[in-house]
């Protein structure tokens, strides 16, 4: 808080007295005492800035930030324009309307600020919380560093910092702030040491983030929030029966709080307790699965054996593969199907599912719904609770989508000119590089035992901006990776999907590439992390045959990991069956 403001005060003597032991009570963080005080003095005098800005800043700091923002408002008109006597009134009035999420009318306040008494901290850290806030998180980025300079024993400085370098994915840098804060005395916030658990987690660092969640879960006195987070990171171990209990535990102390339900849903399928983590997964429309779509129909049971049903698209391309598995099933239990989807994947929907009407979809944020018919609808991550609620529920077929069969004769030709097989496709990472997603990928540069096999020819499916990264492989391999300019590997579906089916070997993390790849029946080794919800309490992929799922531990290398995919590749190249991979190719 800036000092207290007197410009334009009238104060008899007794108020000012009373607003000196106002300031002092602040001062010794005697909150209560200071805040009587404050109400006392504007009991006599409503608007008097001096008391109205202390007040203000006790009930920004207990989220009362409406009756905060009324305190600024009243006494404004008497402190005048913002200038470089009245900062501190102004800060903390901008920091009021930062928590009301008025952050439209904060940022400018803040920006002034800074510009009149740049060598202050505070706005500086306001400024950096407004961006915070806002999910501007590269804006962000250098106001809080500026306060850091400016102030840095300031803990709360090193913190938000680290929460936005967390939200980066900048984690080791995120860790060495929030450790930072912890340092300086700033160790008994719930908040603090979540996210520095969270950041360990997301580091690999299991033992560690455990410790850290478990001290949360101490300071917490055993809140909802902190046994959900605990439980993940257990399930993420195989600690089950402890992550299930937490998991439990948190519902029953917050049953209406969604983000409960869908954290226990990720433990619950990844532990194999199927039909109970489907159920917490329908929780995850209110969160992590977005938004049910407000069609204004009920929601399609089996039991409405006689309905035109619309089975809408949700989340990612390649968990819209995923969930595709269940659409037969649908088709087979309704009368009438409309499947809505990602443009790019609706040919190909169309091809593998004739049974159903599919169209890209038609809803959207501006327009709504613009189709209505039908007579019920279906998210299509709600299809597995009903079909696939048991590992004995999920079909033996080696595939489930059909490439156009006059594309693949046409690219068995153009492989067959371009270089002798096998054939082996590649992909590295996804295109979304959250936090959490780097843990799923290697580096290409990690790839030296695979593109040490001769007689392969390498072939791109890596979809994003990757040139630099395959010149750099070419170079430090020696190899040649085929790719064709023309190729929209992001979104020609059809084009991608038939030169998969032409491929002896699909080598990916888990993406689109490889939950394509698995659907279209082609021989895929995905690489991936130990203890996955999709995999659902087993040592494969269910949902596709076809697919050689290769594990890590969070926090170990990848070595194992590439060595096992190295060994199905040399088979590959050798013409002899592919080796099913280790279960923990980490511990052999």
């Amino acid at each position: 808080m800036g000092g207290a403001s007197k410009r334009g005060q009238t104060l008899t003597a007794p108020l000012d007295e009373l607003l000196v032991r106002a300031v002092r009570a602040h001062q010794r963080k005697d909150f209560d005492e200071s805040e009587r005080v404050c109400r006392e003095v504007l009991a006599a005098d409503p608007s008097e800035p001096g008391a109205s800005q202390i007040l203000g800043a006790i009930l920004s700091e207990r989220d009362d930030a409406d009756e905060a923002i009324a305190c600024f408002e009243r006494a404004a008109p008497r402190v005048g324009e913002l200038d470089a006597r009245n900062v501190g009134f102004f800060n903390n009035y901008a920091n009021a309307l930062r928590r009301a999420k008025r952050h439209a009318e904060a940022e400018p306040l803040l920006r002034e600020i800074v510009g009149i008494e740049p060598k202050s901290w505070h706005a500086w850290h306001n400024l950096g919380q407004v961006l915070k806030d806002s999910e501007r998180y590269d804006e962000a980025v250098a106001p809080l560093r500026r306060a850091t300079a400016l102030a840095p024993e300031h803990g709360p400085n090193h913190a938000v910092l680290g929460e936005v370098l967390y939200h980066l994915g900048r984690l080791r840098s995120a860790d060495a702030e929030l450790r930072r804060c912890v340092e300086l005395g700033w160790n008994d916030d719930v908040n603090l040491w979540t996210l520095l658990g969270n950041t360990e987690r997301l580091l690999g660092n299991l033992p560690e983030a455990i410790r850290c969640l478990e001290h949360a879960l101490s300071l917490s006195n055993g809140s909802a929030a902190a046994r959900s987070n605990l439980a993940i990171a257990y399930g993420q171990i195989g600690r089950f029966d402890e992550a299930i209990e937490l998991a439990h535990r948190s519902i029953a102390l917050e049953r209406e709080t969604d983000i409960m339900h869908s954290n226990a849903s990720y433990v619950l399928l990844t532990a194999g307790e199927i039909v109970e983590g489907w159920q917490e997964w329908e929780w995850g429309l209110l969160g992590p699965r977005g938004s049910e779509r407000p069609t204004g129909k009920p929601r399609w049971t089996p039991e409405r054996t006689t309905d035109r049903v619309l089975c809408y698209r949700e989340q990612g391309v390649g968990d819209e593969i995923l969930f595709a598995s269940c659409y037969p099933d649908l088709v087979a239990a309704a009368a009438d199907v409309v499947i809505e989807t990602d443009p790019r994947v609706a040919p190909l929907f169309a091809r593998s599912f004739p049974g159903a009407e599919v169209r890209a979809q038609t809803f959207n944020l501006v327009d709504g719904e613009t189709m209505h018919d039908y007579d019920s609808a279906i998210p299509a991550g709600s299809l597995p609770q009903h079909y696939r609620y048991a590992l004995e529920q999920f079909p033996d077929r080696p595939s489930f989508l059909t490439a156009d069969p006059e594309r693949v004769a046409v690219w068995r030709a153009r492989l067959a000119e371009t270089a002798p097989g096998p054939y082996v496709g590649m992909s590295w990472r996804s295109r979304l590089k959250t936090a959490e997603r780097r843990l799923e990928y290697t580096q290409l540069d990690q790839w030296d035992e695979l593109f040490a096999i001769p007689n392969v020819t390498w072939v791109n499916l890596q979809y994003d901006d990757c040139e630099r990264d395959l010149r750099a492989a070419e170079r430090k391999f020696g190899v040649a990776i085929h790719r064709w300019d023309w190729l929209d590997l992001m979104n020609d579906f059809e084009e991608v999907a038939a030169l998969m089916v032409c491929l002896d070997l699909v080598v990916s993390p888990r993406s689109a590439v490889s939950m394509l790849a698995g659907a279209l029946g082609a021989p895929t080794v995905m690489m991936g992390n130990r203890w996955d919800w999709s995999d659902l309490g087993t040592d494969s992929s269910p949902w596709f045959p076809t697919i050689q799922l290769v594990y890590r531990h969070l926090g170990e290398e990848w070595e194992p990991v590439l060595a096992t995919a190295a060994a199905s590749v040399r088979a590959v190249a050798n013409g002899t069956p592919v080796p099913a991979p280790a279960t923990d190719p980490a511990t052999t």
